[in-house]
């Protein structure tokens, strides 16, 4: 056994190292997701009871989707309201991944320690948590009872952006990312041990070698380090995107939870469900459809 996986060629080494690191979820997969996961489909497609006898459903047909899709107004202004909040939370979570990355990645004493502490959120931070941590419920007392309160405000920003002109809608992008600086920061956590990972995968020949040409290091951040972090940048990209949506905290995943575990409507969440994921997949394939083409390998 031995002898054959020593002559076996690297790049199928390489496919049989993926394969043994994703068994465990594919395992996992078949033993206590996909029974779920098929119970959900049968149930969107039908009118679930409550019943002295269990859980009853009747068959409908597509009336769950067409509901959520053109009678309930509530839904769609969520969605909406989800992506738009990802499209310039995305792009702040990498940013600021990307520059501790940068910061924690040469030798200097206490890296250990800080590295530890910038993937410390991803331990001990959970949705409930954050939401806690996020309002400022140490100060409602002071504060009159206010129930929910960002750690951070841009009220002292607004009148600044009024007097130079800027319109409502952008003045009101500029507070929701002041707001969310807490939340934002203590989700970057995996994004910077991958953001990482790839900085210590680029060769230390190609720095040489732009310094030899005659390039600083500003230069060689955009023309060497950004370009070999192509890879890495769309795989951050991906799991922000799922992790942003799939979040405790968002509006779309507390109305699905909600529709069904309060109201006790098993067939609409279904539905609400399959539909978000259903976005959430379209957008992702137009995400690396945009994204792939600008991907920069080693061996290229």
């Amino acid at each position: 056994m031995f002898k054959s996986l020593r002559a076996m060629p690297y790049t199928k080494k390489k496919e049989l190292y993926g394969l043994l690191f994703v068994l465990p979820w594919i395992i996992g997969f078949i033993l206590f997701f996909i029974r779920p996961l098929i119970t959900s489909i049968v149930y969107s497609f039908q009118n679930m009871e409550l019943t002295p006898q269990g859980l009853k459903g009747s068959f409908i047909g597509w009336d769950n989707y067409f509901y959520a899709l053109y009678k309930d107004p509530i839904f769609i202004r969520e969605a909406v309201n989800s992506f738009v909040n990802m499209l310039y939370g995305v792009p702040l979570i990498l940013v600021y991944s990307l520059f501790i990355a940068i910061l924690i990645k040469n030798k200097f004493p206490g890296r250990g320690f800080m590295r530890a502490v910038s993937f410390l959120p991803v331990i001990i931070a959970s949705g409930v948590l954050m939401q806690i941590l996020k309002e400022d419920v140490f100060s409602q007392g002071m504060r009159g009872g206010v129930e929910s309160v960002y750690l951070f405000t841009g009220t002292g920003i607004s009148g600044l952006l009024v007097e130079l002109g800027l319109g409502a809608g952008l003045i009101e992008v500029f507070n929701n990312v002041i707001a969310r600086i807490f939340d934002l920061t203590w989700r970057s956590g995996v994004q910077v041990l991958l953001f990482l990972a790839g900085l210590h995968t680029i060769p230390s020949y190609l720095y040489e070698a732009s310094s030899l040409e005659g390039a600083r290091p500003w230069e060689q951040f955009w023309k060497v380090t950004l370009p070999m972090l192509t890879p890495m940048m769309l795989l951050n990209v991906v799991y922000t995107i799922i992790d942003t949506f799939t979040d405790y905290g968002n509006s779309v995943i507390m109305m699905i939870y909600n529709t069904a575990f309060s109201q006790i409507r098993f067939g609409y969440s279904s539905a609400l469900a399959w539909l978000y994921c259903l976005a959430i997949a379209m957008f992702l394939g137009l995400v690396y459809l945009l994204l792939k083409k600008r991907i920069v390998y080693m061996q290229d």
